[in-house]
């Protein structure tokens, strides 16, 4: 199967893409403090909020199956998120998974879907957000 949920391929892309870059995207794509993520909320997180997301989404990327979401909250700050895996597909080394990302900080909330993928057991790296 080469389509995810939204039924647009994605894997035949993602292999030109990881070749062509060496799986540079996904060293790069998740720096400390996520700067990728969209929206207003995440102007919002403290360092630990970050910190909190990214240990949430790695474990959610890793482990969670499609539709069992995973969350975060920091009492301190009083933010908030849910990391929910949407669909996956393998092909040859490449595995790829749609997530939705779910925020909630200082009254702002948001939720994304995103796109990561991986060659093997390397770093996630993130396509474009849906």
């Amino acid at each position: 199967m080469n389509e995810l949920a939204s039924g647009r391929p994605v894997v035949g892309w993602l292999i030109i893409l990881f070749a062509v870059t060496g799986g540079l995207l996904a060293q790069a794509a998740m720096p400390a403090g996520l700067g990728w993520m969209k929206g207003a909320t995440a102007a919002f997180f403290t360092d630990r909020d970050w910190e909190l997301l990214d240990e949430t989404l790695k474990e959610a990327l890793d482990a969670a199956a499609d539709g069992d979401a995973r969350e975060w909250s920091n009492e301190k700050s009083g933010a908030s998120g849910r990391v929910t895996p949407l669909a996956s597909e393998r092909r040859d080394d490449i595995t790829c998974r749609r997530v939705r990302i779910e925020s909630l900080a200082k009254g702002s909330s948001s939720s994304y879907r995103y796109l990561f993928c991986r060659r093997g057991d390397g770093p996630w790296g993130i396509g474009q957000p849906k």
